[in-house]
């Protein structure tokens, strides 16, 4: 698992940084118009563990991810920030409402999940229909199990409690590429507003945290305890998704 690891980070580096480099090399319109621009987007992700983290996790993780990057103009490199939520185990039951109401009962959902912040570079051409891009990241994992009750139907929570947290260093690399939708320009300030598909992958490398996941909370006559997890939190991700570029 650690070769496959190792050979697919190569290669979307690998890959990344060609693409990068044949496209950066074309001469073409300069899409930004003197001024400065950023990308902003939302996107689908899956996350599947690595390492350690996939002996305790062994299915995929899904969520969404959101970013901005602030360009320079005329530079191919730009700050910014990404925020994402990944969900890796879910369970759920009913139970009565109360033992001496068992007529009305009620759904205890639990989730497992992985919450992360990240300040990113990212390094891309300013021009094109078709644009590659490399990011380096680092930030936080902020791993957490959330259990909620609600109506036997799901649609109003009437209480929930966090049973378990821990928050692990987070950082790595990623590889994509935006392929332009549309585009458009404010007549007011002269801007091109673009639409693109944005495609990408990453593998992030994650400290050590303690985490539970299914069938970790044991309830035993009104008692809870934990049978936890301690390990890496490395994680690959793929995402699909929009970016708007202003």
């Amino acid at each position: 698992m650690k070769t496959i690891t190792t050979l697919s980070l190569s290669l979307l580096f690998i890959v990344g940084f060609g693409f990068l480099s044949m496209t950066s090399a074309q001469n073409g319109e300069n899409p930004d118009n003197g001024f400065h621009h950023l990308d902003f987007g939302a996107d689908f992700m899956v996350g599947v563990p690595q390492g350690g983290f996939r002996n305790n996790i062994e299915n995929p993780g899904f969520g969404i991810d959101m970013f901005a990057v602030y360009h320079l103009k005329g530079l191919h490199f730009g700050l910014g920030a990404d925020l994402g939520f990944v969900t890796y185990g879910t369970s759920r039951r009913d139970e009565p409402f109360n033992p001496n109401i068992p007529e009305v009962t009620v759904r205890v959902s639990t989730n497992n999940n992985i919450a992360f912040g990240h300040l990113m570079t990212r390094i891309q051409p300013t021009h094109g229909a078709i644009q590659p891009y490399i990011d380096g990241l680092v930030g936080l994992n902020y791993l957490f199990t959330q259990s909620r009750v609600t109506d036997d139907r799901d649609t109003e929570e009437i209480a929930s409690s966090t049973n378990f947290e821990d928050v692990a260093f987070s950082g790595g690399i990623a590889a994509g590429s935006k392929f332009r939708i549309t585009e458009t320009m404010d007549e007011d300030s002269g801007r091109i507003i673009r639409l693109y598909l944005d495609l990408r992958a990453r593998f992030l490398l994650g400290g050590e945290a303690e985490y539970l996941q299914e069938g970790s909370i044991i309830v035993d006559n009104g008692q809870m305890t934990f049978d936890s997890n301690y390990s890496r939190t490395d994680l690959m991700t793929f995402h699909i998704g929009f970016t708007i570029s202003m």
